[in-house]
């Protein structure tokens, strides 16, 4: 450690810079937790993309099996009608022909409606093709442009990380280079909050929005001499004249 500096102006600009350092760091933590928030709500988007896809390809598929089951209905029915009209030709007792010619009325009858069925399904199904093939296809281009932007952010993220160790090398420098006490102090307080130094707006903290006395807002502002927050204990500094 080198020389402890004793100088008021001294140790305010040194806070100053450890105030730099400290929004650079918010800014960066800011922005990674916005980067892993957008991540994550690109993988949820696109597992309801896929989720979707999923669910009209089953309906599509759920149209093939029961058109399917439809024709295979139609053709028993189909042939079961031929066999009750073969029949009818060599029937000669009156019950019997009523009896056949009523079940060939109810055969053509469930023929019509099973073909009927089958017409409106077929016509459902090109419906469900068309938005199974949608969402597939949208599912595909989120995903496409999802991973590109995730790929980025993650790329941006790793250089944040790095960008946010020189920081913290850097600032543990400077706060090395502040008294035992103010040092303690700094460090005690970024422990538990954000910042352990900030400026003020107005003649407020903008750590905790607590008014200063005007004439504690002016010494922060001429930097003359250590100010801390009565409500927060933050150590209260200038912007930079830089």
């Amino acid at each position: 450690m080198g020389e402890i500096p004793v100088d008021p102006k001294t140790l305010i600009n040194i806070l100053v810079e450890i105030s730099e350092f400290e929004e650079l760091l918010l800014q960066a933590s800011q922005q990674l937790q916005h980067n892993s928030q957008l991540t994550f709500s690109l993988e949820e988007l696109q597992a309801e993309y896929e989720a979707d896809a999923a669910r009209a390809a089953r309906q599509n598929q759920g149209a093939e099996v029961t058109i399917r089951s439809l024709e295979n209905e139609i053709t028993q029915v189909e042939e079961l009608l031929k066999v009750k009209k073969q029949m009818i030709i060599g029937l000669t007792d009156r019950r019997q022909v009523r009896a056949v010619t009523e079940e060939i009325s109810t055969l053509k009858q469930r023929l019509d409606r099973l073909e009927n069925d089958t017409i409106n399904l077929l016509d459902k199904q090109d419906l469900l093709k068309s938005e199974a093939t949608e969402s597939q296809s949208e599912s595909r281009v989120h995903g496409t442009k999802s991973r590109a932007k995730q790929e980025a952010m993650a790329s941006d993220s790793a250089t944040l990380s790095r960008k946010t160790k020189h920081i913290q090398e850097d600032m543990q420098r400077l706060i090395s280079m502040l008294p035992p006490g103010e040092g303690r102090a700094v460090i005690r307080l970024r422990e538990k909050l954000d910042q352990a130094i900030v400026h003020h707006h107005e003649g407020a903290c903008q750590g905790c929005f607590h008014q200063l006395p005007q004439q504690q807002a002016l010494s922060v502002d001429g930097g003359r001499t250590i100010v801390r927050c009565p409500s927060c204990m933050r150590f209260m500094v200038h912007r930079s004249w830089r």
